[in-house]
């Protein structure tokens, strides 16, 4: 199907003028605008979102709603953030666990983030050094090269060779008669 060149808003626009003039049905509607007749549809006592959107605030009704959560209920308070946030800058060697353990100390009752979220709390903070690299002097800077193999100490051993660079396509070693 060809791409029809209107925006969201017009589209909703023109569904909504063709409901008001009742000459299809909701759910020839959907099909024609290619939306599902939830998006569209009326059901006994409650309208579709297009039109109740309509109904409800008119041309404003068109826009888009943002499909951010209006709350998040389970969000840290921001008091044990902020206390988190200060117990990392003045030990700054300390991890997530120790850090709680010592909020747990001072303050029994109160309820304290899980390890792994007081982690994301001082990543976000930008209180959390990238892994990998610690401990390992000029790591960040020295180029590293690939060591040399290995000579294994109890010989060579007999395999194909499969570059094709011997005659005979297999290695001579120890103890075999090529």
């Amino acid at each position: 199907m060809p791409w029809k060149g209107v925006t969201v808003r017009e589209q909703r626009q023109r569904f909504l003028e063709d409901y008001c003039l009742s000459y299809y049905s909701i759910t020839e509607l959907a099909e024609r605008f290619g939306v599902s007749r939830k998006t569209a549809h009326t059901h006994p006592g409650h309208q579709g979102k297009w039109i109740n959107r309509y109904k409800d605030h008119g041309q404003r009704g068109f826009h888009e709603h943002s499909r951010r959560p209006r709350s998040c209920p389970f969000q840290t308070e921001a008091a044990i953030v902020e206390e988190l946030v200060a117990l990392r800058k003045r030990h700054p060697h300390w991890g997530a666990r120790k850090l709680l353990n010592l909020m747990h100390r001072r303050d029994p009752r109160r309820e304290l983030p899980s390890a792994s979220t007081a982690a994301r709390i001082l990543a976000r903070e930008g209180l959390v050094k990238p892994p990998g690299l610690l401990g390992q002097a000029g790591a960040a800077t020295a180029e590293r090269t690939p060591a040399a193999p290995r000579a294994s100490h109890r010989g060579p051993t007999t395999s194909a060779c499969t570059c094709g660079a011997g005659t005979s396509g297999r290695l001579t070693t120890r103890g075999s008669s090529g």
